[in-house]
């Protein structure tokens, strides 16, 4: 069992830089994991980041497309081409963000069908499931590998 000092020493390890370094690393190794949680809300839920629907199918739109999008049938953005194919997450200056490559994703989020433009990003919900799941353990572990506890 390791002493006051000794865990005062060990506890220096436990340096600001090295925690937001680790963090960022293991944060980009679920990137994927997260964009497809963002992406899920849209094709499953058809829900923005608040929960709220962000659309539905119109009459003109379940008679072009020959029934196979009724009337009141929830957007999924799956139609969208490579907007929903585009999707993404990055980091600047500590800030992580989601968003589609797709040129046209200005038009997507202001156009009037769609009842949100807050699309890119996750519920509370699933925040709190990536949380819970992944970047808590990982903070504890990593904590405790450098402690050596």
């Amino acid at each position: 069992m390791a002493t006051l000092y000794q865990q005062l020493q060990k506890s220096k390890k436990l340096k600001r830089e090295n925690i937001k370094r680790d963090l960022s690393r293991f944060i980009r190794s679920i990137e994927k994991q997260i964009v497809d949680l963002n992406k899920e809300q849209i094709e499953v839920d058809s829900k923005d980041i608040h929960g709220n629907a962000i659309g539905f199918y119109s009459y003109a739109t379940d008679l072009i497309s020959g029934g196979k999008k009724k009337q009141g049938d929830p957007f999924t953005g799956v139609d969208t081409g490579n907007w929903f194919k585009g999707f993404y997450m990055q980091e600047v200056s500590g800030v992580i963000s989601l968003g589609s490559s797709d040129p046209k994703t200005h038009d997507i989020l202001s156009s009037e069908h769609w009842l949100s433009e807050d699309l890119f990003g996750l519920t509370d919900e699933n925040l709190d499931k990536v949380i819970e799941e992944n970047i808590l353990p990982f903070v504890i572990q990593n904590s405790r590998l450098i402690l050596n506890i």
